[in-house]
């Protein structure tokens, strides 16, 4: 259907030359809502910056993935006895009506059709909304109202522009395999690739290699090519205890990784995993639309906790705070060449 897609979630800043040097030929951007108000109105500050950020990234060769408006986010904040936990924020206005309902369905479907419109002349694919299946992206919505919610998404890009690399993704919970089954039974050619997003050896238990099985698994399963939306691997985190990971504590409250693989969460650490995902990635190769690596650029502060000194969201780059290469990134680099020879 197309070439292999070789993408990173990256800021507009970002250095687009080195970029370019690692083999990388999209980014993934975020969109938010367009309108504070009903559409058709005065477009909000936020939205113009994102379409500038998008424009610029465009004019210097960079392809663009967007990702269609979330309808909110869980972050993690303390409770009454200082335990660290979700806290849901809804990011879809009130003239869109209850979440989950039918008319807010119908004004997702023509906010996304929408943003298509406005930003064809950059983004020529789109993630619908991020990770259905798990809390931290759901909220309130059950299985049934994620996936109705994915296919008018979808369906409002696709009437905007019938070509367009359109598709969900899911982090990978037992939840996921509902959605996908809902999804691709009857798409209706809404629906291009079947994406996933996995972290092997630091959220999950596992390593690189199992991503083959995944691959192959979706692919068979859906029908459709498998976009990897999001993967990677920490370089930074120390590992918990057993009595600590039986605490059931977050990542972000005790500041370390419940799970590791082959030298830990180190930067050559990092390196090392890059390379082995990319032999994975290699074997199941015809069945892959691409992979996106989460992420660029390391962050200051976590964006789930707002902690500096937090693993679970700063160390996921491919160079550092100040934009120099890390080890991973000559991997994927050295990865993506074999890739695609």
């Amino acid at each position: 259907m197309h070439g292999l897609i070789i993408g990173t979630s990256a800021y507009a800043t970002a250095d687009v030359k080195l970029i370019r040097e690692a083999g990388i030929g999209w980014v993934r951007l975020d969109f938010g809502f367009p309108f504070s108000g009903r559409i058709g109105g005065q477009v909000t500050e936020q939205y113009a910056l994102q379409k500038a950020d998008a424009a610029g990234l465009a004019a210097k060769g960079i392809n663009i993935m967007g990702v269609t408006p979330l309808p909110g986010i869980a972050v993690r904040q303390p409770d009454a006895q200082g335990r660290l936990t979700l806290q849901w924020q809804q990011w879809l206005p009130a003239w869109c009506g209850p979440l989950g309902s039918e008319q807010s369905l119908e004004a997702y479907e023509e906010t996304c059709a929408w943003l298509a419109e406005d930003l064809r002349r950059f983004v020529r694919a789109w993630q619908v909304a991020n990770e259905l299946d798990i809390e931290q992206f759901a909220g309130p919505l059950d299985p049934r109202q994620a996936a109705d919610l994915i296919l008018h998404g979808a369906r409002g890009l696709k009437s905007a522009d019938s070509s367009l690399i359109v598709g969900p993704n899911a982090a990978g919970s037992d939840k996921a395999y509902y959605l996908f089954g809902r999804l691709y039974a009857s798409n209706d050619g809404l629906l291009d690739y079947c994406g996933i997003d996995g972290y092997y050896g630091t959220w999950v238990p596992g390593g690189p290699q199992m991503w083959a099985n995944r691959i192959a698994e979706l692919h068979a399963l859906t029908g459709a090519p498998v976009l990897i939306n999001e993967w990677g691997f920490s370089s930074a985190g120390r590992l918990m205890t057993q009595k600590e990971r039986r605490s059931g504590l977050s990542v972000c409250q005790l500041r370390k990784w419940a799970h590791a693989w082959g030298r830990g969460h180190t930067r050559q650490g990092q390196a090392l995993f890059v390379q082995a995902a990319f032999d994975a990635f290699r074997s199941q190769r015809d069945g892959l639309l691409g992979a996106f690596f989460y992420r660029w650029e390391d962050q200051e502060r976590c964006w789930q906790c707002g902690q500096p000194d937090c693993p679970a969201e700063t160390a996921w780059g491919l160079v550092d705070l100040q934009g120099k290469p890390k080890p991973s990134f000559y991997a994927l680099k050295e990865g993506v060449r074999r890739l695609l020879t």
